[in-house]
């Protein structure tokens, strides 16, 4: 359960940031002859993403991963910004960022927030390992999925109850949503 300080953060972010593999994929690969063939993930993780969306918060996904494995988390983002409510305007886009290495990671996010005149500090960020560690320091709200890195487990603000690529990305959606006051059925403050 978070104290009453963590909910008052909660309630100010107006930005989510992702990582990549071991919070919106599994982080397991299906390894082919010819080379990677498939992530897994969760339609959950997919769900909270769209919610926070249609609440008007925008997501950007950072990740180191490049070239083949990068290509599975554009298809995605792809295939979110393609939903008829996005192509409508009634979703901000999601922003991906690939290739990007730990250091950085904030500055990435940064330079996306200020489209948005926001700050690293209204934003919330998701990670599981060292990679993350530089940009889960300098957010507003800091969360881990629960197979995270005890590095990273024990700096940041929340740990997620399921593990990444199978429900860590809704948890902390629906942490925010609740915080905001925002009902998930409705999308309606309370």
């Amino acid at each position: 359960m978070l104290d009453q300080k963590l909910k008052e953060r909660l309630k100010n972010i107006r930005a989510v940031a992702l990582d990549g593999d071991g919070v919106i994929f599994t982080g397991q690969i299906l390894e082919g002859i010819n080379g990677s063939l498939g992530k897994l993930r969760s339609h959950a993780d997919g769900q909270g993403i769209s919610l926070l969306r249609s609440a008007g918060i925008p997501v950007a996904c950072i990740t180191g991963e490049k070239e083949i494995d990068a290509l599975f988390l554009g298809k995605l983002v792809e295939r979110w910004n393609n939903f008829p409510a996005a192509k409508a305007g009634k979703m901000p886009p999601v922003k991906l960022f690939s290739g990007v290495q730990r250091e950085q990671k904030a500055v990435a996010a940064e330079s996306w927030l200020r489209g948005y005149n926001l700050a690293l500090s209204d934003c919330a960020a998701i990670g599981d390992d060292i990679s993350d560690y530089d940009l889960l320091q300098a957010v507003g709200f800091s969360a881990a999925p629960a197979q995270a890195e005890e590095v990273i487990k024990k700096m940041v603000h929340y740990v997620t109850p399921r593990r990444g690529g199978d429900g860590a990305v809704r948890d902390l959606a629906n942490l925010i949503l609740e915080a905001k006051g925002i009902d998930i059925t409705t999308l309606v403050i309370r």
